[in-house]
């Protein structure tokens, strides 16, 4: 089926995750992402035989399959960075860009070991999810966090207001956000996450491609993506080769840098491997 695609980006990441829990082959579990989706959305994917075509015959299929994939395998990925760095002494969770993300509620080292959970978003997005959130909850549940923040405007000092401690360790996630953003601001995203971080800290985030920014015969379906994203507003406008991304960050100190591409991440959670190499990556750092 074609993906019918909301209107923002944070959404159109959540609706991947809601249409995978009806995936033969899920790979990833997640029973709260349909809190934010009416019911006939949840019931009209129930009801379909075919998520994301494994033979797509329009450019549209083609890129909605890459991004189907690859946002299922990041959101895999990272959780397993994100549990295994609480159970080794992480006791904060810091979402950079959280959207519409449910890992409060699903992973279990959260609860384990009662880790603060701080989401940080756009405040139009905070604000929609506050009150979905209340609707189904009550009230939000302690341990929990919404702080609006918008990352061009450079308001840091708002998350400490908001509660984060930075002395305590802590497990960074800055996910499908840095793509969207001018050089300057990705970089001071991630010189602020570096003056922040002490030791046991854990930084994950993803970032694209630059070939992902213009229209290529190596991207299948990139004219469609670049498109789609400019009819809503939300075009990517950075990227950068992953070698010369590990390099800036070992430049700041950085350490423990390891890069993962689609398909590394292909193999270790699909043993396959069928996605295009240079669109987007995600990186761990110390």
């Amino acid at each position: 089926m074609n993906i019918d695609w909301p209107s923002s980006t944070n959404m159109g990441t959540a609706l991947l995750r809601l249409m995978h829990q009806f995936d033969p082959g899920r790979i990833l579990h997640d029973d709260y992402v349909s809190w934010f989706f009416d019911e006939s959305t949840t019931a009209n994917l129930r009801n379909a035989k075919t998520y994301v075509s494994n033979n797509p015959n329009d450019a549209a299929q083609v890129f909605s399959r890459i991004a189907y994939r690859y946002a299922i395998l990041r959101e895999k990925h990272i959780d397993g960075i994100i549990e295994h760095s609480i159970e080794t002494g992480c006791r904060q969770l810091l979402l950079l860009g959280s959207g519409y993300d449910t890992r409060f509620f699903r992973l279990p080292s959260i609860r384990k070991h009662s880790v603060t959970t701080f989401e940080v978003d756009l405040p139009e997005t905070i604000k929609e999810k506050m009150m979905v959130l209340k609707k189904r909850l009550g009230s939000l549940p302690t341990g929990l966090s919404l702080i609006p923040l918008n990352f061009n405007e450079n308001d840091w000092d708002g998350i400490v207001r908001g509660g984060f401690h930075p002395a305590i360790p802590t497990v960074y996630v800055w996910q499908g956000v840095s793509y969207y953003l001018p050089e300057q601001t990705v970089f001071s995203v991630l010189n602020y996450i570096r003056s922040k971080m002490v030791a046991g800290s854990i930084l994950a985030f993803d970032c694209c491609w630059p070939l992902m920014l213009t229209e290529n015969d190596e991207i299948p379906g990139i004219r469609f993506h670049i498109e789609r994203l400019k009819q809503i507003g939300e075009p990517y406008i950075f990227g950068m080769d992953p070698k010369d991304m590990q390099l800036w960050l070992q430049g700041k100190g950085f350490q423990n840098i390891c890069v993962s591409s689609p398909n590394d991440l292909e193999m270790t959670y699909m043993h396959s491997s069928t996605l295009p190499r240079k669109t987007w990556y995600v990186v761990t750092a110390a």
